[in-house]
């Protein structure tokens, strides 16, 4: 009866492990001898982000017995600017009273205290202590964490033979940034580039250097996404805004979804555990997995919604003292309470 129960779990959750979660329970009998790098190890003398604790016992929220929150964090990895700011951050709501399974997208550019984005946090205080910061925003207890390169997220996706996913809403974005392209002078002289440093700044100034940059556009619908495509359509940031962004992240998981579950009816999942492997951290270990499987029970029984925290209802547009667009909560700066009641109403 267990396995059956992991079975359908595989099916339903695959695509929470995307960003990297429950999908290596269900294979972890089988696959264990291969996932050992996942689990992050016990802190050593010398603190990284990616040092955690000594792995927590399964645990539920202290607001109520049997919920649970796990906080997905995608960050760009070696060789993307800001490579440990976290470009996605999700939480999995998983309530077994009412069965119900919610996903809450808290935005990069929340300002938080300290003066700073909250994606940034990560690379501060370490992946494994931002889910005290995003409880204490949201009012959900954080009980694990998992984060994931998106280096890999692009391996992932061709090794898949890329996938399909449905575009939210038509959009362009004239300055993605292209890799190794930071410094080109695109012909300017020295002169020239004073000048310009003289009239623009930031982001104007920025956008002056068009080399750095190509076009990208996606029109409404269903579209086909190798790696990289898939990749530059999630973290664009230009060509709408970041709840746009948060809305094709979503688009792009139900896609891997979709195309991984193909890929288990196949009997094909194998090739690419290894790269899910090298690219996921997280401090839910193998016996934890298999544990909150079993609590779990039966997927088919679980209603799944999704949430993102915009402008159109808990936050405001706003400019930092150092010019960096922010936002921050209707109830005012660092007054997070107005994001507390609206989720606590809304993933119940």
């Amino acid at each position: 009866m267990l396995n059956i129960i992991k079975a359908k779990w595989q099916d339903i959750l695959i695509g929470i492990l995307l960003v990297g979660i429950f999908i290596l329970g269900f294979f972890i009998s089988y696959f264990a001898f291969k996932l050992s790098n996942i689990f992050v190890p016990k802190p050593t003398a010398t603190p990284n982000v990616f040092a955690i604790a000594t792995p927590k016992p399964i645990e539920q929220t202290n607001k109520q017995v049997g919920t649970y929150n796990i906080l997905l964090l995608g960050y760009g990895g070696a060789g993307h600017a800001g490579s440990l700011l976290t470009d996605s951050m999700i939480i999995v709501h998983i309530d077994t009273n009412s069965k119900k399974i919610t996903f809450v997208s808290v935005p990069r550019d929340l300002w938080i205290p300290g003066n700073r984005k909250v994606n940034a946090e990560g690379s501060i205080i370490g992946f494994s202590n931002v889910g005290s910061t995003i409880a204490s925003i949201t009012g959900l207890p954080i009980n694990y964490f998992v984060s994931v390169d998106f280096g890999g997220f692009v391996k992932v996706i061709d090794d898949l033979g890329g996938i399909t996913s449905q575009v939210p809403a038509t959009f362009d974005d004239p300055f993605y940034p292209i890799t190794g392209q930071e410094n080109n002078t695109c012909g300017f002289t020295n002169d020239q580039i004073d000048a310009l440093k003289a009239k623009y700044s930031g982001y104007q100034l920025e956008t002056q250097f068009t080399c750095r940059y190509e076009h990208l556009h996606f029109d409404k619908g269903q579209t086909g996404l190798d790696g990289a495509t898939a990749l530059k359509f999630v973290r664009s940031r230009h060509g709408d805004s970041d709840f746009g962004r948060s809305a094709r992240q979503f688009a792009v998981l139900q896609g891997i979804e979709a195309k991984l579950i193909s890929f288990q009816a196949a009997n094909k999942f194998n090739d690419i555990v290894n790269t899910l492997s090298n690219i996921v951290k997280t401090d839910l270990d193998a016996g934890t997995i298999k544990s909150l499987v079993t609590i779990f029970g039966d997927p088919k029984a679980y209603n799944f919604n999704q949430i993102q925290l915009t402008t159109d209802n808990v936050l405001n547009s706003s400019t930092s003292s150092d010019g960096q667009f922010i936002l921050v909560p209707k109830t005012g700066n660092f007054n997070f309470s107005g994001i507390q009641s609206y989720l606590q109403s809304s993933v119940k």
